[in-house]
């Protein structure tokens, strides 16, 4: 099947792209609307991928109309570095940000070393190649700004936990591979790389699915290892919703993966097993990456 491009995007969609746009604010930003409609259609393939192209138009039209396009404006301003922008992105969000980095990780100097991490790397402090690169890129309007953001800090955060693990954990885990092959007791699935590969690209695509909610529930359940109390606590929820909400996150993560994995890469049931076999078992999926990127 054909991939949507951007001209054929821009042709199907032009109406609601103008209508968009102009309710946005995105000119206060100096945002220009081919900068504007080519994030809507990143946002678009995202969501829809290959599917686009055969995507009844009034979906298409519901899912830009689900977006929260006065937040994607501003981000695009801020990317391509708008100092009004940049003001206002920083007045409106730095108080309530650096609140919620102190309320996962308490008042600590580790939170607001996390919040001014955030704001370095918003601004494209990190540079590749002489260009200043900022996570902004990837925030697409499917959940609101505030909520992104939210999502950011717990990735920061996870990655720092990772850095102060990931030399323990080579470690152990080269004494255990040695350890294996010395009392051979290690036998490789010749299968095991094409099965993981496929695993891990269809749960890419089933977490990019979920709304920014349930990927915030997930990471502070699963990444973080808050309690189910925090967890609703912060979403803001009774805890027996947050219950709900994470058992129905965790049926449509396995009912999406299972369908891609039948349908894409023809898996056979066992096939299918084994991959979830492997979910369960030592396998390095950095779940909170895509939690974070996946807008």
């Amino acid at each position: 099947m054909a991939a949507m491009s951007l001209e054929w995007f821009l042709e199907n969609y032009r109406d609601p792209i103008d209508r968009l746009f102009s309710v946005s604010n995105a000119t206060a930003w100096n945002v220009l609307r081919s900068s504007f409609a080519a994030a809507l259609r990143r946002s678009f393939d995202r969501r829809f991928g290959a599917d686009a192209i055969t995507l009844t138009r009034a979906d298409g039209i519901r899912f830009l109309d689900s977006l929260h396009v006065a937040d994607l404006a501003l981000a695009i301003g801020c990317r391509d570095g708008d100092a009004d922008a940049w003001r206002h992105l920083v007045s409106t969000y730095r108080a309530p940000v650096d609140a919620f980095a102190h309320a996962v990780l308490g008042n600590s100097s580790r939170a607001s070393e996390i919040a001014d991490s955030l704001w370095a790397d918003l601004y494209g402090l990190r540079s590749s190649d002489g260009a200043r690169r900022s996570p902004l890129e990837h925030y697409g309007g499917r959940s609101s700004l505030m909520s992104w953001m939210r999502v950011v800090v717990t990735r920061l955060e996870a990655d720092q936990w990772r850095a102060t693990r990931r030399t323990e954990a080579l470690d152990e885990e080269r004494d255990g591979i040695s350890s294996a092959f010395e009392n051979g007791t290690a036998s490789p699935d010749p299968d095991r790389t094409k099965l993981i590969g496929a695993l891990e690209r269809s749960l890419n695509q089933a977490l990019n699915a979920l709304s920014a909610d349930d990927r915030l529930r997930l990471s502070y359940y699963y990444v973080h290892d808050l309690t189910l109390a925090q967890t609703a606590a912060l979403i803001g929820e009774h805890e027996s919703s947050a219950s709900r909400n994470l058992a129905r996150a965790r049926t449509a993560i396995r009912d999406h993966v299972t369908r891609t994995l039948r349908r894409e890469y023809r898996f056979s049931d066992d096939q299918i097993q084994q991959c979830f076999e492997y979910a369960t078992g030592d396998w390095p999926f950095d779940l909170s990456r895509v939690l974070a990127l996946g807008k």
